[in-house]
């Protein structure tokens, strides 16, 4: 039984991970007096609880929230059936085992990509509002501050035509 694995994009790592944000060998966890040591090897950096990694050893709880390359979870089920500890039974997940090679291979499920297409809510409801409160704020002041309702009634009429376009632009 090995006491440390390699995690990566490589043939050669115990964990293959074939991915383009991970590195070949990305990298290592070896279990040392019961407790799991996790070193990132790679240029791509993992995060663990919010920080960002570089040629680091750490020590982690099993099962904590490892991000490889910032993306990628750990697959602590292959971690498990690698490097068994005390009480940890390995859990299925999203794997393949590779008898000839004797690897786990992670099949990564495809990240989602958000895209920023459409005119956020927030900016629809800014549009709206700047008008009523520009004529508001004018029929409010067209009697005692003239130059000021005229500039609120700028503001309301050039609030308007941006949530035309920003309408218009949305479709």
């Amino acid at each position: 039984m090995k006491s440390t694995i390699t995690i990566g994009r490589s043939s050669h790592c115990d964990i293959i991970i074939p991915h383009a944000s991970i590195s070949r060998e990305h990298a290592r966890i070896s279990l040392n007096g019961g407790r799991y040591i996790y070193e990132n090897i790679g240029r791509n950096g993992s995060v663990l609880g919010g920080r960002v990694i570089y040629n680091e050893k750490i020590i982690v709880a099993p099962g904590a929230e490892i991000l490889l390359a910032g993306k990628i979870p750990l697959p602590w089920s292959q971690v498990y059936a690698m490097l068994p500890m005390h009480g940890v039974q390995p859990y299925d997940n999203e794997t393949r085992y590779d008898p000839v090679q004797s690897q786990v291979i992670v099949q990564v499920p495809p990240v989602q990509q958000y895209k920023e297409d459409n005119i956020g809510i927030g900016y629809g409801i800014l549009a709206f509002l700047i008008p009523i409160a520009g004529w508001i704020m004018y029929f409010v002041w067209k009697d005692s501050t003239p130059h000021r309702a005229s500039q609120a009634n700028t503001l309301a009429w050039i609030g308007f035509i941006l949530n035309l376009i920003c309408f218009w632009a949305s479709m």
